[in-house]
């Protein structure tokens, strides 16, 4: 549960930063990467740190969702920041990557199958074996 409504909090940063840019997918990636290690530092007292990621990551997939913007893209931006965020909050890498796609699954299930499939191709082509983590959760993510 998000405790701290951080996803509402993500979506709307990214959803007032991104709306101009001309690489909002880059962009909501740096904004993941300061969110992220932000957050999970600041709440881990009082919230899970899966709680906060797959909160973060879903606020962040829905403003781009709602602006329109390359979800395939946005997906491996945020993916990329998860070992910087690894280290800042000293937390394991291949779980933050787990709880990253958590939070992108059920986005890109609700932006359709085309949109979820091409989300699924990107993060394989930029994390190998990551797109069946990412199919495998898209299979049980509400939405």
């Amino acid at each position: 549960m998000d405790d701290f409504n951080l996803e509402k909090l993500a979506k709307e940063i990214v959803v007032d930063r991104m709306k101009d840019l001309s690489d909002a997918p880059a962009g909501a990636g740096l904004v993941a990467g300061q969110i992220l290690s932000k957050a999970v530092a600041g709440t881990q007292a009082r919230q899970a740190p899966h709680d906060t990621v797959v909160a973060v990551c879903r606020g962040l997939m829905s403003g781009m969702l709602l602006l329109g913007k390359d979800l395939p893209s946005t997906a491996v931006a945020i993916l990329k920041q998860v070992n910087v965020v690894a280290e800042n909050t000293n937390q394991d890498p291949a779980e933050l990557m787990t709880w990253a796609i958590e939070g992108i699954a059920p986005v890109a299930k609700i932006a359709g199958s085309t949109t979820r499939y091409a989300v699924q191709e990107a993060i394989e082509s930029a994390f190998m074996g990551a797109g069946q983590v990412f199919d495998s959760t898209c299979e049980t993510a509400g939405a």
